[in-house]
Parts: C-alpha cells; structure tokens; sequence
C-alpha cells in the first residue's frame, strides 16, 4: 500500500464542536502514535515509500529504523574512490544510520578506511562486483563484519590473478565467519582450484552456493577439473549444503551424473544449464531430477537441450517445487508442459520465450483449478497462443501479482486485456512491451467495438484504472496510445516504474495527465518518442520529486532547454540516457555535473562527469 494511502486512512481534517457557544479546533498529531502502530502502518509500504515517510518527522524516522525495514534497504556504493575524506564516504563516516546490506561496484580500494570498522558490526549482506580489490584487503574488510550471512564477489578478475598459492607469509587466511550462509563468485572465470578452497574455509556452516555464469571463457581441460573440483566440494558438504546454483556454467552429462550420484544431498534450489543433447544411457540430469524431491526452486534457463522427457520427470518426482523458470528452453513441446499440472504449489512460473507451446499446451498444463496460489506468471514471447488461451489466463490466476505478456502481439488485442483490467486486480507488474494490437480504446474500455460483458441490453468494459496497487507498467512499442489514455485512466498513486518507449501520439498534455496522477515515479522511460519535448521533461522533472531513473534515448526533439530542466529540478536522478539527443550540445551536457546524486550518464560525449 502506498505512503498517500496510509496518509488517507490515518488522516482527519479539522473538525469543530460546538458546546456552550464555544467552538474547539481538533488537529491530529501523527508524531505522537506509539511506535508499536508506526512500525505496522510501515509493514503495508513498499522500501522506497518508507525512505519518504521517513522524512515526515522523528518518531517517523524512528519507526523507519525498524531492523526488518532497514533489511529492505541497499547501500549502493558506485565507481568512486573509496577513501574517507572523498564523497559520500566523508558524508556517511558522520551518519547514525547502519546498513544492513552493502554493494560496492566499479570500485578501487586503496588505503585503509575506518567505514569498514565504524560499520561493518551490522553488515548481514556484503557485493563487490566488478572491483579491483586483493586479498589482503578482501580479509581486512571481512574481520569487521561478525554478522555477515551472505558474500558475492561477482566478476573480480584481478582478484584472482593476484592471488598466488604461495604468498607472503605476512599475508594469512585463519578467518571464521561462522554466520556466513551464502558464498556466490558468479561471472568469474578464472579462480582456481585453492582460491575456491580458501573461500569456502571461510564459513564452516555454509548451505548455499552460486557459481552461475563462471568457466565460459577458459580452456575445456580447466574447466572439467574445476568442475570436478566443485562437485568434490559439493559430497564433502552434502549433509549441509541446500542450495547450489549453476545457471549459465556449461556443464557435461558426466557432472551431472555425478551431482545424482551423491545421494545424502538434499537440495532445496537448483539452478543449471542443460547444454548437452540429454543421452538415452544414464542420462544425468535425469537422474538428478529423480533424486532431488524435496526442491522448492528449480532454474532451468537456457536450457536449450532440455526435452519434454525431463519436464514430464519434474512433473513425477518433485512434488513441492514453488518455482518453476524455463526461460528459453526452445526444446519444450506442449506434451512435456502439459505435465506440469500436477505442481499444485506452484506460485513462480516462467516460459518466456518458448517458442514451441501452444494453447493446447497452456491448456492442459496451466489452465487447471488448482492455479490459486500462483504469483508470479512469464509468457513473454509466446508467439503462438492466441487471445482465447490469454482470456483463459485471466479467469484462472486471479490472485497474480506480476504478469509478463511482452513480445505477445498475437494474442493481446483489445478485448483480451479487458479481461485482465477485470480479474487480475490485485496485480503490480504488468509488461505489454510490444503489443502493438492495443490501443485506447482497450486501456480505456471506451468505444470497444466488442464489449467484455453484455447481456441483453447491459453491456460492461474495464480499464487499467482499475488495477489500483500497480506498480510497474511496461508499454514500450504499443504506438496506438495517445494522450487519451492518460487523461482517464492513469491515477496510480503507487506506480513507480512506467515504460512508454516508442510510443508516438502522445504530447505534453496527456504526459502533465500522467504526472499528475501518478506522483510517485521513480523510473520512467520515453526512448524513441519523437514526440516528447522539452515541456514534457519539465513537467516530468517538476512533478517527480522520487525521479530515480530517465531514458530520453533518440528523443529529437529535446534540446538543452531539458537538460536546464534537468539541473533545476531532479535531485534523486542516479540514470540519464540522452543517447541519440541530436539537438543536446556537448556544453549543456557538462552542466549536467550539478546534479550531485547522477551516478550513470549514457550521453552523446565521451567525457566523464
């Protein structure tokens, strides 16, 4: 629920009362609620409304340091120089607030900080992705974080070219991180055989692993032996070891058949990439499938040689799996989806780009009584389901809360999506990106040429209006949309993230509608709108005081006006794209180095603000 709806439900204007001719003024004091009642109210508000709500007041704050709410929060730390006296560390050393979980990307260290020690007591979730960083600074930065639960070191190279199996002996590895669950080196691929030894080391109680997208670049031979050397890991922690992820790691029959050989390991997640044509003598993954029955989660994407055969064995022997991602995997028929309907508990599921099903296959395998628990719905690029099997998918998952429709052009038209607008009313993410058969008249419900309802001479349509707690909306490539839309329908007071790219009848008029009735957007998007002006983006900038996030990306028509717009206005923007922005000139870019929080800045120039 969004912070305007909890103010709605808690506020009361001034009221008068008369008694004895004397008339009393009531005005409600928020800052006096208990904070037991705050930090319920907070409970129904989404991270980014709490950081506003925040800002009401001290009790407010107080309330918003809630350890689960302060959980929810990230530290990004991006591409700056990690000293104490530069920004924003000088700005954090004086801070009272702790974090919880830290990102540190594109960063150098260098000398010794003090922000480690001042707040690594707290730290439960430490990144570093794509920094340069060694190992003696690596352990000096863990020995301050007691608490920490999980470790990411993404894309490290340097780390591991400088890590040498002989070192200094000044330079010792007898850390203990006894909290410490979750260990991912994913996207490196160049650690060997004792870099991963000496991590792992680190935590005696580790049950998850991710070493996805790793090995891709390295010679056959090394890869089998790290491989190997992986799995060895994997019998040795069997007993403990819960959830083990391998998405994009190529990987043989022979590592699989190892993986269904160990058979005290019990895994809750899985994730891995089947490459190899599944062989008809021991084939591994099968086995493996057999073997691991009590999986909750299982990510099969880009499994490009997965066949009906194995999903037919999901189906049979993992009873209790929740979610279910086959993202890519083109091999898939409608006789293997057709299967998956005796996974009653599913509330994750992920076909985007599946090519080969069909409605009968949607049909028989989605489209079954027991579909109430299901959340989250992927059919993205399902070219070939057509609208009737879509106005099915609407009457079976009413309770969705994301639904990913994008690329399907062939089944969402008009009438279609009015069946959604009716029965998915609790949804928050909704991707139409591409589907260029809806027009106002389907986002409206005004001038349908065939109404969803009507009987006798009563006759009923829906618009977008009334999905009220959306959040997300994707409409990227649907050219039929025009200001209209904008102007009847658009009063989402949560949505926070609004793609209107390529969309090419709308105006400053219907974009003032849009800003208007939607005031928290943080993230909006109108690449390749050659009709958005300068008077747009100052509406934009003016009326989004959240604005995180702008892609203006080959809009020809802006010029440095916007960009003037930009500066005065925005005070969050962390991403700008201006990519494409012919009349933007190289010296209103540079201006663009006042806006102080700017983190990414995708421009026409090559200098680096």
């Amino acid at each position: 629920m969004a912070l305007a709806r909890l103010v709605e439900r808690i506020e009361r204007t001034l009221y008068v009362h008369y008694e004895d001719s004397f008339v009393y003024f009531f005005e409600p004091n928020f800052e006096a609620l208990p904070p037991e009642l705050l930090i319920k109210l907070f409970q129904y508000l989404n991270p980014s409304d709490r950081s506003a709500a925040a800002l009401v007041c001290r009790s407010w704050y107080d309330a918003f340091r809630y350890i689960e709410f302060q959980r929810a929060v990230r530290l990004h730390i991006h591409d700056i120089e990690f000293v104490d006296n530069g920004h924003p560390l000088n700005k954090l050393m004086t801070s009272f607030r702790y974090f919880t979980d830290v990102r540190i990307t594109k960063v150098v260290f260098g000398n010794k900080s003090e922000f480690w020690s001042e707040f690594g007591d707290g730290i439960e979730e430490l990144t570093f992705d794509n920094c340069v960083i060694w190992k003696h600074k690596l352990v000096s930065i863990l020995k301050y974080m007691p608490r920490l639960r999980r470790l990411h070191v993404l894309n490290c190279p340097d780390l591991f070219k400088a890590w040498k199996l002989i070192e200094n002996t000044t330079v010792t590895w007898n850390l203990v991180m006894p909290e410490l669950r979750h260990l991912s080196l994913a996207r490196n691929n160049r650690f060997q055989d004792f870099h991963f030894d000496q991590l792992v080391q680190l935590a005696p109680r580790l049950d998850s692993l991710d070493v996805s997208e790793c090995f891709s670049s390295i010679e056959a031979r090394q890869r089998v032996l790290m491989l190997n050397h992986i799995l060895e890991f994997v019998r040795t922690t069997c007993d403990r070891l819960r959830h083990l992820f391998l998405a994009g790691t190529p990987i043989d029959n022979v590592f699989l058949r190892g993986l269904a050989d160990i058979r005290a390991l019990s895994l809750r997640s899985l994730a891995l990439m089947v490459c190899e044509k599944i062989p008809t003598n021991e084939p591994g993954i099968i086995d493996l499938l057999r073997a691991q029955t009590g999986l909750t989660h299982l990510d099969l994407s880009k499994s490009l040689a997965l066949n009906d055969y194995a999903l037919i064995q999901i189906s049979r022997s993992i009873p209790q799996l929740e979610t279910l991602i086959l993202n890519r995997c083109w091999m898939i028929t409608d006789y293997g989806i057709t299967a998956i309907k005796s996974l009653v508990r599913l509330r994750h599921i992920d076909l985007t780009n599946c090519e080969r099903i069909t409605d009968a296959g949607l049909v028989g395998g989605l489209f079954t009584h027991n579909r109430r628990n299901v959340r989250k719905l992927y059919l993205g690029l399902l070219t070939n389901m057509s609208d009737a099997a879509l106005t099915k998918v609407s009457f079976e998952f009413c309770d969705l809360v994301v639904l990913d429709l994008g690329g399907c052009s062939n089944s969402i038209n008009d009438l279609s999506i009015q069946y959604i607008f009716y029965h998915m009313t609790k949804l928050q993410e909704l991707n139409l990106d591409c589907c260029a058969k809806i027009s106002d008249a389907g986002i409206t419900g005004v001038n349908l040429e065939e109404k969803a309802f009507a009987i006798w001479d009563i006759e009923l349509s829906f618009s977008i209006a009334d999905l009220i707690g959306l959040r997300s909306l994707k409409l990227a490539g649907c050219y039929k949309i025009t200001d209209y839309s904008f102007e009847r329908c658009f009063n989402f007071k949560e949505l926070k993230e609004i793609s209107l790219a390529r969309l090419l009848q709308i105006s400053d008029h219907g974009i003032e509608r849009l800003a208007l009735g939607c005031p928290s957007l943080e993230v909006v998007d109108f690449s390749e709108c050659r009709t958005i002006t300068d008077r747009c983006i100052e509406i934009i900038t003016k009326c989004e005081p959240r604005l995180t996030t702008l892609k203006l990306q080959n809009c020809t028509q802006i010029t440095d006006k916007a960009i003037r717009h930009i500066v005065e206005n925005c005070r969050v923007l962390r991403v700008l794209n201006i990519r494409g922005c012919i009349n933007i000139s190289s010296y209103a870019e540079k201006k663009l180095s006042a806006v102080k929080s700017l983190r990414y800045l995708h421009g026409t120039t090559p200098e680096v603000i």
